[in-house]
């Protein structure tokens, strides 16, 4: 979706771009939005044969594949409001699925993992595959996708359909495997004895009560601004390394690998590091490095000109996978610390608030990153660049890369400051 749905909606199905970031914005709030209520419904299922999660996994697996195939099916030769009605109708029922999976699938990580470090192990092998995963939508673009087909206005949307196949095969294959995998293990929903009675007052009163917990509401808004740090790298990388290094079509996707190459190579680094010391220690230092692995990366850029061109690709992928390997642990070890701080709290308030919890930290995240994108779009229209030009003007290349390093360096600054206060240390919980 975040690699082909804005060309194709604009390129395939001619719906204007502003349409498109409209569909876009309003199915994006949409997900953000859905996110704890799912989590608070899944904590309250009371089905034995399901649990508390795996009806949600099963049928949110089958319905995203489903629709994941009807929106790269819609017919281009429709009427512009009818695609773009049809479009939005669709992103709103995908998005809405996807939570259907994703939240019980994050509680389910959580509800599974009761050791202090078994938190940290199962986010790390998440994140290895939730990374690996983004290299299969260019693998199926080279299969099914000509660079004629790519690249013209009037290109058939069949190569498109045929990604959405396969991804759709490997979305219930996957769901399948979760399900199964751990169906035995499923939690259910069990009354806990003298279990906290009070009853919500709605799904604002459970936020307030979820973040008002010690640490969990800095870890919430910790996780939020370091994960844009990350948003930076990947939204605007692109930018500066088409524009500003004016790599080719063949360098662009080994900066690329090997951002995605540091953050699988530092899961079990962080891991390792987490359990020798302590995990916000092992967080700090990760952000540290993103830090000089930022700056060594603005050095290149200052210098791009002074240095052999042979040498200007490998630098800079150098430098990117020292961002990945710090950026890594910032995908795994807040949710682990995370996880720690809501099974403490269950424990002490004889209450199961794992999956709610879970939707409140996606929510924050997403609207986070939502906020951060238009913050990129916005830097990129101050600064004069023009997205049909093949070129750009000289002012324009170092700011794209001023934007790209100031970004990172300010929300890793920041996320130094909120984790830093965070509390709570091994001792607190390895007993649990």
């Amino acid at each position: 979706m975040n690699s082909f749905l804005m060309f194709f909606g604009t390129g395939i199905l001619g719906i204007p771009g502003a349409l498109m970031g409209v569909a876009i914005a309003i199915s994006t709030v949409w997900d953000a939005t859905t996110d704890p209520f799912v989590g608070h419904f899944s904590d309250k299922t009371r089905s034995r044969f399901f649990g508390k999660r795996h009806g949600y996994l099963l049928v949110g697996a089958i319905m995203v594949a489903v629709f994941n195939i009807l929106v790269w099916s819609i017919n281009p030769g429709l009427p512009i409001w009818a695609k773009f009605v049809l479009l939005l109708t669709l992103l709103l029922g995908i998005e809405t699925f996807n939570t259907f999976y994703s939240t019980p699938y994050q509680a389910l990580g959580l509800d599974l993992s009761k050791s202090y470090q078994d938190r940290t192990l199962v986010q790390n092998y998440k994140t290895v595959f939730s990374f690996l995963s983004l290299l299969v939508p260019s693998l199926l673009m080279i299969v099914f996708l000509s660079p004629t087909r790519y690249a013209t206005m009037g290109a058939s949307s069949q190569g498109y359909r045929d990604i959405a196949i396969v991804t759709s095969i490997l979305c219930i294959i996957c769901g399948l495997i979760v399900f199964f995998g751990t169906y035995k293990h499923r939690p259910i929903y069990k009354p806990i004895p003298n279990e906290n009675q009070e009853k919500s007052k709605g799904i604002i009163t459970d936020f307030f009560s979820v973040v008002k917990q010690k640490n969990v509401g800095r870890l919430i808004l910790g996780y939020a601004i370091s994960l844009s740090a990350a948003a930076f790298i990947t939204s605007l990388g692109l930018h500066v390394f088409t524009f500003t290094f004016q790599f080719s079509t063949n360098e662009i996707p080994v900066v690329m690998v090997s951002l995605i190459i540091g953050i699988i190579v530092g899961q079990p680094i962080w891991y390792h590091f987490s359990k020798r010391t302590d995990k916000v220690t092992a967080l700090i230092v990760a952000i540290i490095v993103v830090i000089l692995g930022i700056l060594a990366f603005g050095m290149a850029l200052a210098f791009r000109n002074q240095i052999n061109p042979y040498a200007v690709l490998p630098l800079v992928a150098l430098t990117i996978f020292i961002c990945g390997v710090g950026s890594g642990c910032l995908y795994s070890l807040p949710i682990s610390m995370f996880a720690d701080c809501i099974d403490r709290a269950n424990r002490q308030n004889n209450t199961d608030k794992t999956a709610v919890s879970a939707g409140f930290l996606t929510f924050c995240t997403k609207v986070s990153n939502a906020f951060i994108m238009f913050i990129i779009g916005v830097s990129l229209d101050l600064i004069g660049f023009r997205g049909n030009q093949a070129t750009q003007s000289l002012f324009v290349q170092n700011m794209l890369g001023f934007v790209l390093v100031s970004g990172v360096v300010v929300a890793c600054t920041l996320a130094l400051f909120v984790y830093s206060g965070y509390s709570f240390s091994k001792k607190d919980f390895e007993n649990n």
